[in-house]
């Protein structure tokens, strides 16, 4: 499974006709008379099929997808419902640019487990398709008058000729770059750059003799999650996208413009938007619109086969009551809390929107449910809400964000962490009798806690992700349980019997399941996992368990498909 991606992405024809017109009724910056407004977005195409990339060489529109298990290249003519595939010399393969001229693409061959690939040219006519000279390239594009051609190798940036030729060094960086793309005048290129030791992607700007290298938006608060720019036709904007986690992970399309430092907003959740590619007019670009579903299945680790434990829902976070009888489970993509029988029955909708909720937990008694409330500009804070519904009440309120709650076996005592933004980081314990709150001794600097069963532990994280500690009850002390890669322990969970905690490693080697026993200091693994997309949600990927034991996930269902965005650009 890939674990990272942009977008967090036969003929079938295209009913373009037909299109759907989502009018976001969205004004931005209305102090200025020169802010951008996303008035519509309209739906090119209706066929379900995986999508990566949306290109345009002003008549047509080619499009880098996945069918009958290839990654193919469509030629898509809007307005009408004609579409084919372009003919390539490999059964999978990717488009990186289109040439000045539109008489040529520019692609790659992809193959599983590399990243670099041989660069080609793939003709829009009849005259074959040339590799160009012995590069091996990450990503690449033409110049605007179609001379030049820089591409990317690990870290380096490099110009050629539009033969491969005569290969010069532009410039390093630290990361992978990607998405290079030549302002219209050709004087300067930006491209993005994706550091996975810090988990980040940025936009990054130099000339095109590759001098003055420096990063942009470096002092806004979401430089670190951008990439993907594409200047408009005009050249007065530049359009990149931008993803946020919090409150819900959404990917959101922004203008820079040219004049101006701050980059203004041009769409807004529940659905994402990038990949965007300038159209001949100024005010309108082409990009892929992603719809977020997703479907909870549970694993047969026997079988080796997914069932769904939910039908007819899209959703994540499910916990079951302690009897089995009912699940909570967080609606995707608007994060509102529902309830209902174990087998599906008895819907109930117990919040609504602005409100998110997440990670609900069942009180014993299975009377009453704790969820964590996310609304803008709020900390996050711990509620609880009656089984039938009714006004949900915050349990503690504090300025920081609570997270990761965990009921005591009797029900009159809660532990819980903080939102993992700050270096101000603690276990605490809440007294429900009382509604006095608590920090756990020798706590601070740990989150993400876990309460054993049978109440003797507290299983926590380090600030790093690196190290599980566990608290002893009977002794009032901690010990180093485990220590991993950051990112290996996601989403602890005890066994049954308490003496054993199961986790996601998403880092060391392939995607598994592993347990760590208690007085052991290494994890092993109990299951690989292996044909499934996962869900990216608020706070990564979600896994569970059913009562019987069973693991549970959330499957990408997400569909992706291309639009036409009207922008109201200044002229």
């Amino acid at each position: 499974m890939e674990k990272s991606r942009v977008l967090a992405l036969t003929a079938v024809v295209c009913v373009v006709l037909g299109c759907v017109s989502l009018v976001f009724l969205r004004q931005v910056g209305a102090s200025s008379p020169n802010s951008p407004v996303l008035a519509t977005a309209d739906q090119v195409t209706h066929d379900g099929f995986a999508k990566t990339a949306v290109l345009s060489d002003g008549s047509s529109l080619y499009v880098s997808e996945e069918k009958d298990g290839h990654q193919v290249i469509s030629k898509i003519v809007p307005g009408t419902s004609e579409q084919s595939i372009v003919a390539a010399p490999f059964p999978d393969i990717r488009i990186l640019d289109v040439s000045p001229d539109h008489t040529r693409l520019l692609a790659s061959p992809t193959h599983a487990g590399s990243r670099s690939h041989e660069l080609w040219t793939i003709p829009l006519g009849r005259v074959p398709s040339a590799r160009l000279a012995d590069l091996m390239v990450d990503d690449a594009t033409w110049s605007p008058d179609g001379k030049q051609i820089v591409h990317v190798e690990n870290s380096d940036i490099f110009v050629t000729s539009a033969q491969g030729g005569d290969r010069q060094k532009l410039a390093s960086v630290k990361g992978r770059p990607f998405s290079l793309h030549f302002s219209p005048d050709g004087r300067r290129i930006r491209f993005s750059v994706s550091d996975i030791d810090t988990n980040t992607s940025s936009l990054w700007e130099m000339t095109s003799d590759g001098s003055n290298l420096h990063q942009l938006l470096s002092g806004w608060d979401k430089a670190h999650a951008v990439c993907c720019g594409v200047w408009s036709a005009d050249g007065h904007s530049y359009i990149f996208q931008a993803t946020q986690n919090s409150p819900t992970t959404v990917t959101t399309l922004w203008a820079l413009d040219e004049s101006t430092a701050a980059p203004v907003q041009l769409t807004e959740g529940p659905m994402s938007f990038g990949s965007p590619w300038p159209s001949t007019e100024a005010r309108k670009i082409w990009a892929l619109g992603v719809w977020p579903t997703g479907e909870v299945v549970k694993y047969d680790t026997a079988k080796q086969q997914f069932s769904q434990v939910l039908s007819g829902i899209s959703a994540t976070d499910l916990d079951f009551s302690s009897d089995g009888k009912w699940v909570s489970y967080v609606s995707i993509p608007d994060g509102t809390l529902w309830r209902s029988r174990a087998d599906g029955k008895d819907r109930k909708q117990l919040t609504s929107p602005p409100e998110r909720a997440v990670l609900p937990r069942w009180a014993p008694d299975g009377k009453q449910i704790a969820y964590i409330s996310i609304r803008t500009g709020q900390p996050a804070q711990i509620v609880l809400v009656s089984l039938n519904g009714g006004k949900a009440a915050p349990l503690y309120a504090e300025s920081r964000g609570q997270i990761d709650v965990n009921w005591s076996a009797d029900g009159r005592k809660i532990v819980y962490g903080y939102v993992h933004d700050g270096s101000d980081l603690s276990i605490r314990l809440l007294d429900l009798d009382t509604h006095a709150a608590t920090t756990i001794p020798g706590s601070d600097g740990l989150f993400s806690p876990r309460w054993s069963p049978d109440g003797r532990y507290i299983v926590a994280l380090s600030f790093d992700f690196t190290t599980l500690r566990l608290f002893d009850f009977q002794t009032q002390k901690w010990s180093t349980w485990l220590t991993e890669p950051a990112g290996a322990v996601s989403y602890p969970m005890w066994s049954a019997d308490s003496k054993s905690l199961y986790f996601d490693d998403l880092v060391t080697e392939e995607e598994s399941i592993r347990r760590v026993n208690l007085g052991e200091d290494h994890a092993e693994s109990v299951f690989v996992l292996r044909g499934i997309e996962r869900y990216p949600g608020p706070f990564g990927l979600w896994a569970g368990r059913t009562p019987d034991g069973a693991w549970m996930f959330v499957r990408d269902r997400s569909t992706q498909e291309v639009y036409s965005l009207n922008l109201g650009l200044p002229k």
